[in-house]
This record gives structure tokens, C-alpha cells and sequence, in this order.
């Protein structure tokens, strides 16, 4: 027996029916960028679309659809290494302990104190 023979997915795909064809001009699908495999992918797409075709950009973005997560307790940080030691993973990459302000962010408010009024409120 052949694997052709055990894998059915994908062959009982019905075509467009005439109707879908004729209404449909310039119809493009793209089995790659499912919604339910790949979702942030598609939403790349539609990302790279909208600077297209002038512009370049990273498929994947930064951070693309890789799980992420932020300790913000030693508590949490503790947990997060428990699972990581019983699913038997590592992070891929990390940013260190601790946060800081760029020189170039504004550190004060922009937003006008409070002045008090005549009543004292």
C-alpha cells in the first residue's frame, strides 16, 4: 500500500462551481496561507500587500507568530521555568532581567498638572 493511497486530504477538494468561477474574476487562493495553520502569515500578507509594490519588509516581522510572554513576578518567571523543564524547552531568545528608559523617550508628562480653583478643589 502507498502513503498516496492512506493520505486522502486535500483530493476530495470539490472545484469552484460555475457560477463562483464566473463571478469571481482574477480569483487567487492560497492553500499556505490558511487562517487555521498559518493565520499570522495570511495577516503578513495582507500586511505586504498594503506597501506593495514599492516597498519591502520581513516576512515573518520580529517576532512573527512565535509564543511569547513577559515575567513581570519571580513567581511568574518560577512557573514559566517549571513548564519549560516538564515540556522539556528553552526560550529561543531572551531580553534580560530588568527595564530601562531610551534617552530619546520622554520621561515627563504631557499632560498638564492639576491646578487647583478658587474652591480648593
Amino acid at each position: 500500500m502507498k502513503v498516496q493511497d492512506i493520505v486522502t486530504e486535500g483530493r476530495s477538494r470539490k472545484p469552484l462551481r460555475k457560477a463562483a468561477r464566473l463571478a469571481l474574476p482574477n480569483h487567487t487562493q492560497y492553500d499556505f496561507l490558511d487562517n487555521n495553520a498559518h493565520p499570522y502569515l495570511a495577516y503578513r500578507f495582507g500586511i505586504a500587500m498594503a506597501g506593495s509594490p514599492d516597498m519591502d519588509m520581513d516576512r515573518r516581522g520580529p517576532i512573527g507568530s512565535n509564543f511569547n510572554m513577559v515575567d513581570y513576578t519571580d513567581g511568574e518567571a518560577a512557573i514559566r521555568r517549571g513548564a519549560e523543564r516538564i515540556m522539556g524547552i528553552k526560550p529561543s531568545r531572551s531580553t534580560g532581567k530588568g527595564s530601562e528608559e531610551l534617552s530619546q523617550v520622554n520621561k515627563s508628562s504631557v499632560i498638564p498638572a492639576k491646578r487647583i480653583n478658587r474652591y480648593g478643589v
